[in-house]
């Protein structure tokens, strides 16, 4: 959903400021092994109770709600009513059901399976149906509720009566939770149903709803009835009903296997050609997103654009409700059909997983619709869905509050900088592919942040915590100042890189991958850098001759407040090369080890260790430091036996200017340079001795 800020206002209803053409788009609506991970989670999941098709939660399942109402907008707010819903028994010895019809509607029916019941209002929201036998386990019953009242909007507007150039309309939109502000319902995200909805209006309007039009009755002389049909899975708050004089018209999407109906339903007095185009633009979306996201979900329906009062968009299933006539909104409401409507947020605390992904499909047709520039377009899209704070977090844990839920920057904008920098550490191949798992398991039913963060782990192949639990659970962005410099130190030259994370001490440490461009001799290359401390981190990276120039994250993949440069700082000494190389063999007959290091140090013989890995015997040795080159020379004794042995260099190693050395290798491969950006460590290099003949 894209809504206007400005029009959320105490959780009170938005007045119906139109949102003209001119205006601006409104802001905030190894295979094997990677298979053997899937599986595991995935039989997790089952052995938890968990099945691909529904999701139910509490004491029912609800299978149908089969809803048949009638407006009359030119003379008052009124709904009358009926619906039936249907719904199997999950607990033994049910003898009540809770459903929401909001108070100011008389419940003028109740009747279960055929027989009338009564009813216990609890409060202003939440009716008890009170069933007159219990029911066990797996029993479906039938609950006709029948009601009348006049509507009164909440929320984001909820049900709205009113006009536009003299033609009456009514327009729903319920989302978070107030579907029961206009029909009644178990108004659960996580519980999924089928739904058709009969609307009966005034024969010069026409009544619009989710699914595919079954057919229009001829109710009388002044009435027509409005047949609609859902036959995918569907949440209570995707559910609408939207009455005016429409002018229809339509199209044809092509698929791979088929074709399917686009069906727009436009106002009268903006029926131009231009908004015409403007609309018919979401086939072209369509194919775009399919092409990363899999087929659109609700092949066997259709595709809907309806206008409404609302300024900005709402994802109905199959149709979405517009404010106008853009772009941006049209990828952003398309993108919901997958990420909202085939796949739901369980709770409004995970709402990012809708509006997120929304955000994240408006950048990805930018990037990818034809005609595009590609990286730059993604990158001038990104740019443009930079959050204006970053001091709350993507998940949402105030659901109280309408407007914390749909909040621009930590609902919409962050959670899809989020997505972009998962895409950037996991590569085209995984995230997309991550995507696909999402949806394999998810599918028409419902997921919360951690069944996202499985699915994602799973392709990534490891943990992910030290991703999302700072930019999901936690608050803030980081903020980066970077310098450089160069040296050459053993006939190689190194590139000097000194990082720096400098956000907010309220905010947490980021642990990112980030991009490091260099350009030697005109050709530009780029690598990545890990990035995880909070202060100063250094690097020591081999190049081929000293960079003309250095940037960092050049194609902005990370969500940072500040990138700026300074005048580089010297960090800690590292080891740069050995003889032997970490887990070499030492075959010298004169049994030297050389240790060079990037940078002068403070060192004396103290600091080196040389023992035998088997029975831990320290050797003696002859310790020569060459300041010139910035070089230690061990010399051992002339009688070694043959064995693995390990050269120990302690952190008391510091540079001229105190800095302790920075000496860890790697526990996968121990490769040089060493270190992991900050001082201290020591520093444990592996090798064989090999005796040569002669020796």
């Amino acid at each position: 959903m894209l809504i206007r800020k400005l029009l959320v206002v105490c959780g009170l209803a938005a007045s119906a400021a139109w949102a003209l053409p001119s205006d601006p788009a409104p802001d905030g609506c190894g295979k094997s092994a990677a298979a053997e991970r899937w599986a595991e989670m995935m039989s997790r999941k089952r052995s938890e109770g968990f099945t691909t098709a529904f999701r139910a939660v509490g004491e029912t399942d609800v299978l149908a709600n089969s809803l048949s109402l009638e407006v009359t907008p030119q003379t008052n707010k009124r709904i009358v009513g009926t619906n039936i819903i249907t719904a199997r028994v999950l607990s033994p010895g049910f003898n009540q059901f809770r459903f929401q019809l909001d108070s100011n509607y008389t419940i003028t029916s109740l009747k279960l399976d055929g027989r009338t019941i009564t009813f216990t209002r609890e409060d202003s929201r939440n009716v008890v149906a009170n069933f007159d036998v219990a029911y066990g386990v797996n029993t479906v019953f039938s609950l006709q509720i029948g009601y009348d009242g006049l509507a009164t909007a909440v929320g984001l507007g909820s049900i709205e009566f009113g006009t536009h150039s003299g033609a009456p309309y009514v327009f729903s939109l319920s989302e978070p939770y107030y579907a029961s502000t206009w029909w009644p319902t178990k108004d659960d995200n996580t519980d999924k149903f089928l739904a058709d909805v009969a609307i009966t209006c005034p024969n010069t309007l026409k009544g619009v709803s989710n699914g595919i039009l079954q057919g229009v009755d001829v109710v009388d002389t002044t009435r027509s009835r409005y047949r609609w049909k859902s036959n995918y899975p569907i949440s209570p708050y995707l559910v609408f009903i939207a009455v005016t004089n429409f002018n229809n018209f339509t199209d044809t999407y092509t698929h791979s296997t088929g074709s399917m109906p686009l069906d727009y339903w436009i106002w009268p007095e903006y029926d131009l050609t231009a908004n015409r185009n403007a609309w018919k633009t979401a086939k072209t979306i369509l194919g775009t997103l399919s092409s990363k996201y899999g087929p659109y979900p609700f092949l066997n329906e259709k595709y809907g654009i309806y206008q409404f009062t609302f300024s900005g968009g709402m994802e109905h299933q199959t149709s979405t409700g517009m404010g106008g006539f853009w772009e941006s909104v049209n990828a952003h409401e398309l993108g919901h059909q997958w990420w909202g409507d085939l796949v739901t947020c369980a709770t409004w605390s995970d709402i990012w997983l809708n509006e997120g992904f929304a955000t994240y499909s408006e950048a990805l047709w930018s990037e990818f619709k034809p005609g595009s520039t590609g990286l730059a377009a993604l990158k001038s899209t990104m740019s443009s869905l930079r959050p204006s704070s970053v001091n709350g977090s993507v998940y949402c844990y105030v659901t109280t509050d309408v407007n914390r839920i749909f909040s621009t920057s930590f609902s919409y904008r962050k959670p899809g900088w989020v997505l972009h920098m998962l895409r950037s550490i996991l590569g085209d191949t995984a995230f997309f592919g991550t995507l696909a798992d999402y949806r394999a398991a998810y599918g028409y039913s419902t997921a919360d942040t951690e069944d996202f963060i499985a699915v994602a782990e799973a392709r990534y192949g490891g943990s992910l915590r030290w991703f999302f639990d700072p930019w999901i659970y936690d608050i803030g962005a980081p903020s980066y100042t970077y310098g450089t410099s160069a040296t050459t130190a053993g006939g190689q030259t190194y590139l000097l890189l000194q990082v720096s994370q400098k956000q907010s001490a309220s905010y947490p440490k980021f642990r990112m991958p980030i991009d490091l461009q260099t350009t030697i001799g005109g050709v530009t290359t780029r690598r990545k850098i890990w990035n995880n401390a909070v202060g100063d981190q250094w690097y020591v990276i081999p190049v081929s001759a000293t960079p003309s120039a250095v940037s960092l994250d050049p194609d902005t993949w990370v969500l940072a407040t500040g990138l700026t440069t300074a005048a580089y700082v010297a960090g800690p000494p590292v080891l740069v090369a050995s003889t032997p190389a970490p887990g070499g063999n030492l075959a010298n007959r004169s049994r030297t080890i050389t240790l060079q290091f990037q940078s002068a140090v403070n060192a004396t013989s103290a600091a080196f260790t040389v023992r035998n890995k088997l029975t831990s015997e320290v050797l003696p040795k002859a310790y020569a430091y060459d300041a010139t080159n910035k070089r230690v020379t061990l010399t051992l004794p002339s009688k070694m036996a043959e064995g693995e042995y390990e050269v120990v260099i302690a952190d008391t190693v510091t540079s001229t200017a105190g800095v302790a050395l920075d000496g860890e290798l790697s526990a996968f491969a121990a490769t040089l340079p060493s270190g992991n950006g900050t001082p201290g460590g020591a520093t444990v290099l592996p090798f064989r001795y090999v005796p040569t003949k002669g020796s």
